[in-house]
């Protein structure tokens, strides 16, 4: 659902299950107009800023109240309004952040990204939770509501988490599969090497380090590539930090690696779909030049995958 706000045009796209039944004041980040918005009305009356009231002159008694402003009035209306509007924008921005004081329910266009705001609007596991959820089921809406603009700390945070969580899955799962292969008591020696190899890795918290180290410097780097690449396609729509949120939140599909075998593999295909999805939403780009910026991920991943396949079919 997009939400255009009706003073400036700023719009955002929220996440339709937040408004359900509800009618909210919702408070536009860009100009600081706040007015009446509900899923099933749409955008409703303007309200005034905070505090701000429309001081009305008293009227004689021998001249009669007009029916309607005149045009000069209603111009010095339009002129006090937009007034007010620009303080309480230079106030907003000053203490954005801050909890709302009021009884009625405010929201900056009701964030599409509740991690951004954990733990202030939810708690971190449901706020993690949830943008999960929102990555691998809604990912055009999740990311087309994404801040162009947004500091790349909460995004760093979520993709730690989910480094984190997959090391200490896989180290599982690998402990399993050494303990069956030890008590098998097999003799063959390609097996042999296999669970030394295992056995060398057993360190979770080196493992951790080095692991995490070794994502994180690809995260940076391959984001790096890809805002190069979009800032050509896509120059007046694409920074840094947008690029890299995307690829970071991209990585919640990484956590069906909790399934034995196929949860890894299926995980990775499902975040490079999530990725190319979120490209293309938050930059509202078509189809063509999202792929484009594929390419740098291509050149670096194409020698990689040509090898496994010939030190396969020299297996055979």
């Amino acid at each position: 659902m997009i939400i255009t706000c009706p003073q400036c045009g700023f719009s955002r796209a929220v996440a339709e299950n937040r408004l359900a039944g509800k009618s909210v004041v919702a408070i536009c980040p860009k100009c600081a107009c706040r007015f009446r918005f509900s899923a099933q009305k749409g955008v409703g009356e303007i309200l005034p800023p905070k505090g701000w009231k429309r001081i009305e002159e008293p009227v004689s008694e021998e001249a009669p109240k007009n029916e309607a402003n005149s045009p000069e009035e209603e111009e010095d209306i339009r002129q006090v309004a937009a007034e007010a509007y620009r303080k309480e924008a230079e106030r907003f921005a000053n203490e954005k952040g801050e909890d709302n004081t009021d009884t009625e329910e405010e929201s900056e266009y009701i964030e599409v990204n509740p991690w951004d705001t954990a733990p202030r609007d939810g708690g971190w596991l449901w706020s993690f939770s949830q943008v999960v959820l929102r990555v691998m089921f809604a990912a055009p809406g999740f990311f087309a509501g994404l801040d162009p603009h947004a500091r790349q700390v909460r995004a760093l945070a979520f993709y730690l988490v989910i480094c984190v969580f997959q090391t200490i899955v896989e180290k599982m799962w690998g402990g399993m599969l050494q303990n069956a292969l030890v008590s098998s008591n097999t003799t063959d020696p390609e097996l042999q090497k296999i669970i030394e190899l295992m056995a060398s890795q057993s360190d979770l918290a080196l493992n951790l380090l080095i692991r995490s180290g070794v994502l994180l410097f690809q995260l940076y780097v391959f984001s790096f590539l890809m805002f190069l690449v979009y800032r050509i396609v896509a120059r007046e729509k694409a920074t840094f930090s947008l690029v890299f949120q995307i690829m970071a939140y991209s990585a919640a599909p990484s956590l069906l690696c909790v399934v034995p075998a196929i949860g890894s593999i299926v995980g990775t295909f499902w975040g490079i779909a999530c990725l190319a999805v979120g490209c293309k939403a938050a930059m509202n780009l078509d189809w063509a030049r999202t792929l484009l910026g594929f390419l740098p991920l291509v050149f670096v991943f194409a020698p990689i995958l040509l090898q496994t396949l010939t030190l396969l079919q020299s297996a055979t």
